[in-house]
Protein backbone atom coordinates (compact mmCIF):
# COMPACT_ATOMS: atom_id res chain seq x y z
CA UNK A 1 0.00 0.00 0.00
CA UNK A 2 1.38 3.65 -1.25
CA UNK A 3 0.59 6.75 0.12
CA UNK A 4 0.44 10.04 -1.60
CA UNK A 5 3.09 12.39 -1.84
CA UNK A 6 0.82 15.78 -1.02
CA UNK A 7 2.44 19.21 -0.42
CA UNK A 8 1.10 22.12 1.29
CA UNK A 9 2.69 25.68 0.63
CA UNK A 10 4.48 28.08 2.63
CA UNK A 11 6.91 31.00 1.61
CA UNK A 12 10.20 29.90 2.26
CA UNK A 13 12.47 33.40 2.63
CA UNK A 14 15.19 32.29 1.35
CA UNK A 15 16.81 28.40 -0.84
CA UNK A 16 19.50 29.81 -2.10
CA UNK A 17 22.00 29.01 0.61
CA UNK A 18 20.69 25.93 2.32
CA UNK A 19 24.00 24.01 3.58
CA UNK A 20 24.59 20.12 3.41
CA UNK A 21 23.55 17.98 6.71
CA UNK A 22 27.05 17.10 8.07
CA UNK A 23 27.97 15.15 11.12
CA UNK A 24 31.61 13.20 11.74
CA UNK A 25 32.51 10.00 13.07
CA UNK A 26 32.31 9.40 16.86
CA UNK A 27 30.29 9.08 20.01
CA UNK A 28 27.18 10.25 20.72
CA UNK A 29 27.85 13.12 22.23
CA UNK A 30 29.59 14.29 18.94
CA UNK A 31 28.31 17.70 17.36
CA UNK A 32 27.77 18.35 13.61
CA UNK A 33 30.57 20.46 12.18
CA UNK A 34 29.33 23.05 9.56
CA UNK A 35 30.13 22.75 5.99
CA UNK A 36 30.75 25.13 3.04
CA UNK A 37 29.26 23.31 0.32
CA UNK A 38 25.59 24.86 -0.25
CA UNK A 39 22.92 22.42 -1.67
CA UNK A 40 21.51 23.42 -5.28
CA UNK A 41 17.87 24.19 -4.46
CA UNK A 42 15.77 26.01 -6.95
CA UNK A 43 14.15 29.23 -5.65
CA UNK A 44 10.69 28.71 -5.34
CA UNK A 45 7.88 28.05 -3.01
CA UNK A 46 9.01 25.69 -0.18
CA UNK A 47 6.62 22.97 0.86
CA UNK A 48 5.72 21.08 4.05
CA UNK A 49 5.86 17.49 3.41
CA UNK A 50 2.92 14.72 3.85
CA UNK A 51 4.52 11.61 4.97
CA UNK A 52 3.34 8.60 3.83
CA UNK A 53 3.38 5.07 5.35
CA UNK A 54 5.98 2.08 3.84
CA UNK A 55 4.21 -0.89 4.20
CA UNK A 56 3.03 -3.05 1.05
CA UNK A 57 0.63 -6.10 1.38
CA UNK A 58 0.84 -9.49 -0.28
CA UNK A 59 -2.67 -9.04 -1.87
CA UNK A 60 -0.13 -5.85 -3.93
CA UNK A 61 -3.14 -3.32 -3.41
CA UNK A 62 -5.94 -6.06 -4.64
CA UNK A 63 -8.67 -5.12 -2.01
CA UNK A 64 -10.69 -8.02 -3.31
CA UNK A 65 -8.60 -10.08 -1.00
CA UNK A 66 -7.16 -10.70 2.15
CA UNK A 67 -4.53 -12.94 1.08
CA UNK A 68 -3.42 -15.99 -1.12
CA UNK A 69 -5.48 -18.75 -1.89
CA UNK A 70 -2.71 -21.14 -1.09
CA UNK A 71 0.70 -20.60 0.69
CA UNK A 72 4.09 -21.76 1.96
CA UNK A 73 4.21 -22.09 5.55
CA UNK A 74 8.17 -21.67 5.79
CA UNK A 75 10.06 -20.97 2.23
CA UNK A 76 9.80 -23.46 -0.63
CA UNK A 77 7.55 -25.64 1.23
CA UNK A 78 5.32 -25.59 -1.81
CA UNK A 79 5.36 -24.73 -5.40
CA UNK A 80 2.86 -23.80 -7.49
CA UNK A 81 1.77 -26.58 -9.30
CA UNK A 82 -1.89 -24.93 -11.15
CA UNK A 83 0.35 -22.10 -13.13
CA UNK A 84 3.01 -21.97 -15.59
CA UNK A 85 6.48 -22.68 -15.24
CA UNK A 86 8.96 -19.81 -15.29
CA UNK A 87 12.66 -19.14 -14.58
CA UNK A 88 13.69 -22.89 -16.31
CA UNK A 89 10.88 -24.89 -13.92
CA UNK A 90 8.32 -24.26 -11.05
CA UNK A 91 8.43 -21.92 -8.37
CA UNK A 92 7.21 -21.60 -4.69
CA UNK A 93 4.10 -20.30 -3.25
CA UNK A 94 4.96 -16.90 -1.17
CA UNK A 95 4.74 -17.61 2.17
CA UNK A 96 1.52 -17.21 4.30
CA UNK A 97 3.17 -14.71 6.51
CA UNK A 98 5.89 -15.30 8.86
CA UNK A 99 4.97 -15.67 12.49
CA UNK A 100 7.22 -14.11 15.59
CA UNK A 101 8.39 -17.39 16.68
CA UNK A 102 10.07 -18.02 13.03
CA UNK A 103 11.72 -14.15 12.94
CA UNK A 104 12.91 -15.24 16.39
CA UNK A 105 14.71 -17.96 15.59
CA UNK A 106 15.96 -16.94 12.08
CA UNK A 107 17.72 -13.55 13.33
CA UNK A 108 18.82 -14.75 16.67
CA UNK A 109 16.83 -14.00 19.50
CA UNK A 110 15.81 -17.38 20.54
CA UNK A 111 19.01 -18.40 20.84
CA UNK A 112 20.31 -15.05 22.54
CA UNK A 113 17.53 -15.49 25.54
CA UNK A 114 17.35 -11.42 25.29
CA UNK A 115 13.62 -10.38 24.98
CA UNK A 116 13.81 -6.46 25.71
CA UNK A 117 13.15 -6.82 29.60
CA UNK A 118 13.88 -2.96 30.97
CA UNK A 119 13.83 -1.95 27.59
CA UNK A 120 11.05 1.16 26.11
CA UNK A 121 10.86 1.44 22.44
CA UNK A 122 8.16 4.24 20.85
CA UNK A 123 6.59 4.06 17.85
CA UNK A 124 5.35 7.24 15.89
CA UNK A 125 2.89 7.29 13.48
CA UNK A 126 0.00 9.45 12.55
CA UNK A 127 -3.69 8.96 14.10
CA UNK A 128 -4.31 5.78 16.46
CA UNK A 129 -6.51 2.74 16.40
CA UNK A 130 -8.80 2.41 18.86
CA UNK A 131 -8.74 -0.95 18.69
CA UNK A 132 -4.81 -1.43 18.98
CA UNK A 133 -4.37 -2.97 22.15
CA UNK A 134 -7.04 -5.40 21.55
CA UNK A 135 -5.57 -6.43 18.01
CA UNK A 136 -2.13 -7.19 19.16
CA UNK A 137 -3.34 -9.36 22.70
CA UNK A 138 -5.43 -11.20 20.05
CA UNK A 139 -2.70 -11.48 17.54
CA UNK A 140 -0.67 -12.88 20.72
CA UNK A 141 -2.82 -15.09 21.60
CA UNK A 142 -3.62 -16.90 18.06
CA UNK A 143 -0.30 -17.31 17.57
CA UNK A 144 0.75 -18.32 21.00
CA UNK A 145 2.60 -15.49 22.23
CA UNK A 146 2.77 -13.37 25.06
CA UNK A 147 0.12 -10.70 25.54
CA UNK A 148 0.78 -7.20 26.28
CA UNK A 149 0.48 -6.19 30.01
CA UNK A 150 -1.71 -3.32 31.03
CA UNK A 151 1.71 -2.06 32.26
CA UNK A 152 3.73 -2.79 29.12
CA UNK A 153 1.49 -0.95 26.55
CA UNK A 154 0.45 2.72 26.60
CA UNK A 155 -0.80 5.44 24.22
CA UNK A 156 0.71 9.11 24.15
CA UNK A 157 -2.29 10.65 22.37
CA UNK A 158 -2.83 14.68 20.50
CA UNK A 159 -5.91 16.50 21.47
CA UNK A 160 -7.12 16.69 17.97
CA UNK A 161 -6.19 14.97 14.64
CA UNK A 162 -5.83 16.84 11.53
CA UNK A 163 -6.72 15.75 7.79
CA UNK A 164 -8.95 13.35 8.49
CA UNK A 165 -11.40 13.78 5.33
CA UNK A 166 -9.26 15.98 2.83
CA UNK A 167 -7.00 13.97 0.81
CA UNK A 168 -3.75 14.94 2.63
CA UNK A 169 -2.94 11.95 4.17
CA UNK A 170 -3.62 8.41 3.87
CA UNK A 171 -6.71 7.39 6.12
CA UNK A 172 -6.84 6.68 9.60
CA UNK A 173 -7.62 2.67 8.47
CA UNK A 174 -4.73 2.71 6.47
CA UNK A 175 -2.64 4.26 8.94
CA UNK A 176 -3.82 1.61 11.44
CA UNK A 177 -2.59 -0.56 9.66
CA UNK A 178 0.84 0.63 9.64
CA UNK A 179 0.30 1.11 13.71
CA UNK A 180 -0.50 -2.44 14.17
CA UNK A 181 2.57 -3.69 11.69
CA UNK A 182 4.57 -1.41 14.19
CA UNK A 183 3.27 -3.03 17.38
CA UNK A 184 3.26 -6.66 16.46
CA UNK A 185 5.97 -6.35 14.74
CA UNK A 186 8.45 -4.62 17.59
CA UNK A 187 6.27 -7.31 19.93
CA UNK A 188 7.75 -9.96 18.11
CA UNK A 189 10.99 -9.45 18.28
CA UNK A 190 10.98 -8.15 22.05
CA UNK A 191 8.19 -9.81 23.76
CA UNK A 192 8.85 -8.43 27.38
CA UNK A 193 9.81 -5.02 25.60
CA UNK A 194 7.31 -2.03 26.94
CA UNK A 195 6.10 0.00 24.23
CA UNK A 196 4.77 3.18 23.84
CA UNK A 197 2.56 4.35 20.83
CA UNK A 198 2.79 8.46 20.22
CA UNK A 199 0.66 9.32 17.47
CA UNK A 200 1.16 12.70 15.44
CA UNK A 201 -1.90 14.65 14.73
CA UNK A 202 -2.00 13.86 11.54
CA UNK A 203 0.82 12.85 8.47
CA UNK A 204 1.63 16.32 7.80
CA UNK A 205 5.71 16.48 9.10
CA UNK A 206 5.10 19.13 11.71
CA UNK A 207 2.91 17.14 13.67
CA UNK A 208 4.93 14.17 13.31
CA UNK A 209 8.01 16.59 14.60
CA UNK A 210 6.09 17.42 17.54
CA UNK A 211 5.39 13.87 18.32
CA UNK A 212 8.52 13.00 18.03
CA UNK A 213 9.45 15.95 20.29
CA UNK A 214 7.75 14.75 22.72
CA UNK A 215 9.51 11.39 22.70
CA UNK A 216 12.72 13.45 23.45
CA UNK A 217 11.39 16.23 25.50
CA UNK A 218 9.88 13.46 27.76
CA UNK A 219 12.27 10.93 27.18
CA UNK A 220 9.45 8.47 26.55
CA UNK A 221 12.06 5.79 25.27
CA UNK A 222 15.44 4.57 24.43
CA UNK A 223 14.15 3.72 20.71
CA UNK A 224 12.12 5.25 18.21
CA UNK A 225 10.43 3.12 15.77
CA UNK A 226 9.66 5.47 12.34
CA UNK A 227 7.67 3.50 9.12
CA UNK A 228 7.35 6.18 7.25
CA UNK A 229 9.07 8.85 5.12
CA UNK A 230 8.67 11.04 1.89
CA UNK A 231 10.46 12.58 -1.33
CA UNK A 232 12.42 15.92 -0.57
CA UNK A 233 12.04 16.83 -4.00
CA UNK A 234 9.08 16.49 -5.83
CA UNK A 235 6.81 17.74 -8.80
CA UNK A 236 5.18 19.84 -6.51
CA UNK A 237 8.60 21.58 -5.09
CA UNK A 238 10.93 20.53 -2.27
CA UNK A 239 10.82 20.12 1.28
CA UNK A 240 10.97 22.83 3.44
CA UNK A 241 14.88 23.13 4.29
CA UNK A 242 14.47 24.57 7.69
CA UNK A 243 12.17 21.50 8.35
CA UNK A 244 14.95 19.18 7.52
CA UNK A 245 17.50 21.07 9.50
CA UNK A 246 14.54 21.01 12.46
CA UNK A 247 14.23 17.09 12.13
CA UNK A 248 18.03 16.99 12.16
CA UNK A 249 19.03 18.79 15.29
CA UNK A 250 15.97 16.97 17.03
CA UNK A 251 17.36 13.56 16.04
CA UNK A 252 20.71 14.70 17.07
CA UNK A 253 19.28 16.13 20.62
CA UNK A 254 17.80 12.57 20.82
CA UNK A 255 21.41 10.82 20.25
CA UNK A 256 23.02 12.44 23.02
CA UNK A 257 20.20 11.74 25.32
CA UNK A 258 20.67 8.33 24.66
CA UNK A 259 17.88 7.68 22.03
CA UNK A 260 18.13 5.80 19.08
CA UNK A 261 16.13 7.04 15.93
CA UNK A 262 15.29 4.36 13.26
CA UNK A 263 13.77 5.21 9.80
CA UNK A 264 11.81 3.26 7.12
CA UNK A 265 14.03 3.59 3.71
CA UNK A 266 11.34 3.48 1.37
CA UNK A 267 9.74 0.93 -0.41
CA UNK A 268 9.79 2.35 -3.86
CA UNK A 269 13.40 1.98 -4.59
CA UNK A 270 15.20 4.85 -6.03
CA UNK A 271 11.59 6.96 -6.11
CA UNK A 272 12.76 6.38 -10.19
CA UNK A 273 9.83 8.69 -11.43
CA UNK A 274 8.67 6.29 -14.16
CA UNK A 275 7.69 3.77 -11.40
CA UNK A 276 3.84 3.29 -10.15
CA UNK A 277 5.24 3.79 -6.89
CA UNK A 278 6.81 7.15 -7.01
CA UNK A 279 4.24 8.99 -8.04
CA UNK A 280 5.63 13.00 -7.53
CA UNK A 281 9.18 12.31 -7.29
CA UNK A 282 10.61 14.67 -9.52
CA UNK A 283 14.07 12.76 -10.12
CA UNK A 284 15.59 9.85 -8.20
CA UNK A 285 16.58 10.08 -4.68
CA UNK A 286 16.99 8.99 -1.62
CA UNK A 287 14.24 9.15 1.05
CA UNK A 288 13.66 11.45 3.66
CA UNK A 289 13.81 11.68 6.89
CA UNK A 290 15.91 8.20 6.40
CA UNK A 291 18.55 9.67 4.50
CA UNK A 292 19.47 12.62 7.83
CA UNK A 293 22.82 11.77 8.82
CA UNK A 294 21.46 11.15 12.92
CA UNK A 295 19.34 8.48 11.86
CA UNK A 296 19.33 4.41 11.68
CA UNK A 297 17.86 3.82 7.98
CA UNK A 298 16.95 0.57 7.77
CA UNK A 299 16.34 -1.15 4.30
CA UNK A 300 14.70 -4.62 2.91
CA UNK A 301 15.75 -8.11 2.23
CA UNK A 302 13.66 -11.10 1.04
CA UNK A 303 14.19 -13.80 3.51
CA UNK A 304 14.14 -17.08 3.33
CA UNK A 305 13.20 -18.91 6.85
CA UNK A 306 13.64 -23.10 6.98
CA UNK A 307 11.31 -25.67 7.77
CA UNK A 308 13.38 -25.50 11.47
CA UNK A 309 12.93 -21.75 11.36
CA UNK A 310 16.70 -21.50 10.59
CA UNK A 311 17.72 -18.93 8.84
CA UNK A 312 18.61 -20.16 4.71
CA UNK A 313 19.44 -16.38 2.95
CA UNK A 314 18.39 -13.22 1.89
CA UNK A 315 18.32 -10.97 -1.45
CA UNK A 316 17.83 -7.54 -1.02
CA UNK A 317 14.36 -6.75 -1.84
CA UNK A 318 12.79 -5.58 -5.33
CA UNK A 319 9.98 -7.30 -6.76
CA UNK A 320 8.80 -7.60 -10.94
CA UNK A 321 5.27 -9.04 -11.16
CA UNK A 322 4.17 -10.69 -13.95
CA UNK A 323 0.18 -11.91 -14.15
CA UNK A 324 -1.53 -14.95 -15.33
CA UNK A 325 -2.70 -14.24 -18.91
CA UNK A 326 -5.99 -14.66 -19.72
CA UNK A 327 -6.29 -18.88 -20.33
CA UNK A 328 -3.99 -19.44 -17.76
CA UNK A 329 -0.88 -20.80 -20.03
CA UNK A 330 1.43 -18.00 -19.79
CA UNK A 331 2.43 -14.74 -17.53
CA UNK A 332 2.50 -11.62 -18.83
CA UNK A 333 4.47 -9.72 -19.31
CA UNK A 334 6.79 -12.80 -19.81
CA UNK A 335 8.77 -13.76 -16.87
CA UNK A 336 11.80 -11.67 -16.70
CA UNK A 337 10.35 -8.75 -18.21
CA UNK A 338 7.59 -7.87 -15.64
CA UNK A 339 6.50 -5.00 -14.29
CA UNK A 340 8.47 -3.43 -11.40
CA UNK A 341 6.53 -3.24 -8.31
CA UNK A 342 8.61 -2.22 -5.09
CA UNK A 343 11.70 -2.55 -3.31
CA UNK A 344 13.68 -1.34 -0.32
CA UNK A 345 14.92 2.29 -0.55
CA UNK A 346 17.96 3.36 -0.29
CA UNK A 347 20.61 5.64 -3.01
CA UNK A 348 23.37 8.09 -2.71
CA UNK A 349 21.57 11.32 -1.15
CA UNK A 350 21.91 14.99 -2.96
CA UNK A 351 21.38 16.47 0.13
CA UNK A 352 23.25 14.74 3.21
CA UNK A 353 27.35 14.96 2.89
CA UNK A 354 28.97 11.80 4.01
CA UNK A 355 29.25 11.45 7.92
CA UNK A 356 32.75 10.52 9.64
CA UNK A 357 31.34 6.57 9.86
CA UNK A 358 30.26 5.59 6.52
CA UNK A 359 34.04 7.03 5.43
CA UNK A 360 36.14 3.90 4.54
CA UNK A 361 33.55 1.51 4.90
CA UNK A 362 31.07 2.86 1.94
CA UNK A 363 32.96 2.08 -1.39
CA UNK A 364 33.84 5.93 -2.66
CA UNK A 365 32.39 5.42 -6.25
CA UNK A 366 28.81 4.70 -5.00
CA UNK A 367 29.37 7.72 -2.17
CA UNK A 368 30.04 10.12 -5.09
CA UNK A 369 28.08 9.11 -7.96
CA UNK A 370 24.66 10.68 -7.11
CA UNK A 371 21.20 8.65 -8.20
CA UNK A 372 20.78 10.78 -11.40
CA UNK A 373 24.41 9.69 -12.46
CA UNK A 374 26.27 12.79 -12.01
CA UNK A 375 29.41 12.53 -10.17
CA UNK A 376 28.84 14.74 -6.37
CA UNK A 377 31.34 17.02 -5.19
CA UNK A 378 32.26 15.44 -2.44
CA UNK A 379 31.23 12.09 -0.70
CA UNK A 380 27.73 11.71 0.59
CA UNK A 381 25.22 10.23 2.81
CA UNK A 382 24.42 6.68 1.46
CA UNK A 383 21.04 5.12 2.53
CA UNK A 384 20.30 2.29 4.52
CA UNK A 385 22.45 1.46 7.58
CA UNK A 386 20.99 -2.03 8.23
CA UNK A 387 18.54 -3.98 6.73
CA UNK A 388 15.81 -6.83 7.24
CA UNK A 389 13.25 -8.83 6.30
CA UNK A 390 10.40 -6.37 3.70
CA UNK A 391 9.66 -8.47 0.90
CA UNK A 392 5.72 -8.95 0.89
CA UNK A 393 6.29 -12.52 -0.69
CA UNK A 394 8.12 -13.15 2.91
CA UNK A 395 6.67 -10.99 5.06
CA UNK A 396 5.02 -10.66 8.38
CA UNK A 397 1.31 -12.19 9.40
CA UNK A 398 -0.21 -8.95 10.92
CA UNK A 399 -4.05 -9.11 12.70
CA UNK A 400 -5.90 -5.57 12.96
CA UNK A 401 -9.05 -4.91 12.82
CA UNK A 402 -10.01 -3.59 9.30
CA UNK A 403 -12.51 -3.14 6.77
CA UNK A 404 -13.35 -6.67 4.90
CA UNK A 405 -13.67 -7.75 1.25
CA UNK A 406 -17.40 -8.19 1.62
CA UNK A 407 -17.45 -4.93 3.19
CA UNK A 408 -17.98 -5.22 6.88
CA UNK A 409 -15.22 -4.42 9.65
CA UNK A 410 -13.86 -7.16 11.81
CA UNK A 411 -10.84 -8.37 12.94
CA UNK A 412 -7.88 -10.30 10.49
CA UNK A 413 -4.86 -11.38 9.46
CA UNK A 414 -3.05 -10.33 6.19
CA UNK A 415 0.70 -10.77 5.32
CA UNK A 416 2.43 -7.14 4.98
CA UNK A 417 5.65 -6.15 4.06
CA UNK A 418 7.78 -2.65 3.31
CA UNK A 419 10.19 -1.30 5.04
CA UNK A 420 7.78 -0.47 7.49
CA UNK A 421 8.18 -3.85 8.26
CA UNK A 422 12.24 -3.69 8.69
CA UNK A 423 11.96 -1.37 10.61
CA UNK A 424 10.44 -2.44 14.01
CA UNK A 425 11.97 -5.71 13.62
CA UNK A 426 14.69 -3.87 13.66
CA UNK A 427 13.59 -1.88 16.68
CA UNK A 428 12.57 -5.08 18.89
CA UNK A 429 16.03 -6.38 17.84
CA UNK A 430 17.67 -3.18 18.99
CA UNK A 431 15.89 -3.22 22.15
CA UNK A 432 17.07 -6.93 22.96
CA UNK A 433 20.35 -5.46 22.04
CA UNK A 434 20.20 -3.04 24.95
CA UNK A 435 19.75 -5.38 27.32
CA UNK A 436 22.42 -7.38 26.02
CA UNK A 437 24.25 -4.27 26.60
CA UNK A 438 22.63 -3.07 29.84
CA UNK A 439 22.36 0.37 29.12
CA UNK A 440 21.10 2.24 25.91
CA UNK A 441 22.85 3.18 22.95
CA UNK A 442 21.42 6.56 21.70
CA UNK A 443 23.27 7.47 18.11
CA UNK A 444 23.47 3.96 16.26
CA UNK A 445 25.18 4.43 13.44
CA UNK A 446 28.91 4.17 14.50
CA UNK A 447 28.80 1.60 16.60
CA UNK A 448 27.01 -0.60 13.81
CA UNK A 449 29.49 0.64 11.57
CA UNK A 450 32.00 0.09 13.64
CA UNK A 451 31.50 -3.71 13.47
CA UNK A 452 31.05 -4.09 9.04
CA UNK A 453 34.24 -6.43 9.04
CA UNK A 454 33.23 -8.39 12.18
CA UNK A 455 31.04 -10.89 11.01
CA UNK A 456 27.97 -9.73 13.08
CA UNK A 457 25.67 -8.95 9.51
CA UNK A 458 24.59 -10.96 6.62
CA UNK A 459 26.51 -10.14 3.40
CA UNK A 460 23.68 -9.85 1.33
CA UNK A 461 23.41 -9.84 -2.53
CA UNK A 462 21.64 -10.76 -5.41
CA UNK A 463 21.94 -14.47 -5.04
CA UNK A 464 22.42 -15.41 -1.29
CA UNK A 465 18.96 -16.82 -0.74
CA UNK A 466 20.47 -19.99 -0.79
CA UNK A 467 19.79 -23.63 -1.20
CA UNK A 468 16.02 -22.69 -1.32
CA UNK A 469 17.12 -20.33 -4.77
CA UNK A 470 15.23 -23.00 -7.21
CA UNK A 471 18.08 -23.20 -9.92
CA UNK A 472 21.36 -22.04 -10.47
CA UNK A 473 21.66 -19.02 -12.74
CA UNK A 474 18.09 -17.99 -12.36
CA UNK A 475 16.65 -15.47 -10.18
CA UNK A 476 14.21 -16.46 -7.20
CA UNK A 477 10.98 -15.89 -7.81
CA UNK A 478 7.88 -16.96 -5.82
CA UNK A 479 3.82 -17.06 -7.28
CA UNK A 480 0.93 -15.33 -5.41
CA UNK A 481 -2.31 -17.66 -6.10
CA UNK A 482 -5.23 -15.69 -5.34
CA UNK A 483 -7.22 -18.99 -6.70
CA UNK A 484 -10.15 -18.36 -8.90
CA UNK A 485 -12.43 -15.21 -8.95
CA UNK A 486 -16.10 -14.39 -9.11
CA UNK A 487 -16.29 -14.89 -12.69
CA UNK A 488 -14.23 -18.33 -12.65
CA UNK A 489 -11.52 -16.64 -13.69
CA UNK A 490 -8.24 -18.02 -12.15
CA UNK A 491 -5.73 -14.69 -10.66
CA UNK A 492 -2.16 -15.24 -10.01
CA UNK A 493 0.93 -13.12 -10.22
CA UNK A 494 4.58 -14.28 -10.47
CA UNK A 495 7.25 -11.70 -8.63
CA UNK A 496 10.52 -12.06 -9.89
CA UNK A 497 12.79 -11.18 -6.13
CA UNK A 498 16.25 -8.93 -5.84
CA UNK A 499 15.76 -6.92 -8.93
CA UNK A 500 15.68 -2.79 -7.01
CA UNK A 501 16.06 -1.30 -9.93
CA UNK A 502 18.52 1.14 -10.41
CA UNK A 503 19.85 0.07 -6.68
CA UNK A 504 21.55 -2.96 -6.40
CA UNK A 505 22.93 -5.58 -3.71
CA UNK A 506 26.52 -7.02 -3.67
CA UNK A 507 29.63 -8.08 -1.49
CA UNK A 508 30.23 -5.54 1.15
CA UNK A 509 28.77 -2.48 1.65
CA UNK A 510 25.41 -1.58 -0.85
CA UNK A 511 22.75 0.78 -1.28
CA UNK A 512 20.20 -1.97 -1.36
CA UNK A 513 21.34 -3.90 2.01
CA UNK A 514 23.32 -1.37 3.66
CA UNK A 515 26.06 -3.18 5.96
CA UNK A 516 23.78 -6.46 5.24
CA UNK A 517 21.42 -7.95 7.93
CA UNK A 518 21.51 -9.05 11.36
CA UNK A 519 23.62 -12.81 11.41
CA UNK A 520 23.19 -14.92 14.59
CA UNK A 521 25.98 -13.16 16.44
CA UNK A 522 24.48 -9.92 16.31
CA UNK A 523 22.71 -9.70 19.60
CA UNK A 524 26.25 -11.82 21.46
CA UNK A 525 27.95 -8.73 20.01
CA UNK A 526 26.58 -6.32 22.60
CA UNK A 527 27.16 -8.38 25.72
Amino acid sequence: MFGRFVRRSIWAASLASATFIAVSQGAASETAPPTSTPVPVSQHIAHHLAMHTNHVQLTDGDSSYIGPAACSGYYGEHTAKAVPNAFGGRNPLAVCGYTPEQLRFAYGVTQSHERGEGVTVAIVDAYASPTMLADANHYAMHHDERPLSPSQYREVTPPAYHHLTDGECETPSSWAVEEALDVEAVHAMAPQANIVYVAAASCDDTDLMAALQSVVDNHLATIVSDSWGGIAHSTYGDEDPSTMAGYSALFQRGGQQGISFLFSSGDCGAEVPSAQCATGSARPQAEYPAEDPWVTAVGGTSLAIGSWDQYVGEVGWGDRRSSLAPGGSAWSPAAGTGEWRFGGGGGTSEDVAQPGYQAGVVPPALASTLLNGKTAGQPMRVVPDVAMDADPMTGFMVGVTQKLPNGSTGYAESTIGGTSLATPLFAGLTADAEQAAGHPFGFLNPALYGRAASGVFHDVSQTSLGKDCPRPGMPPATVVDLGVDGAGVHQARLYQLGDDGLLSSGVGYDDVTGLGSPSLSYLRSWK
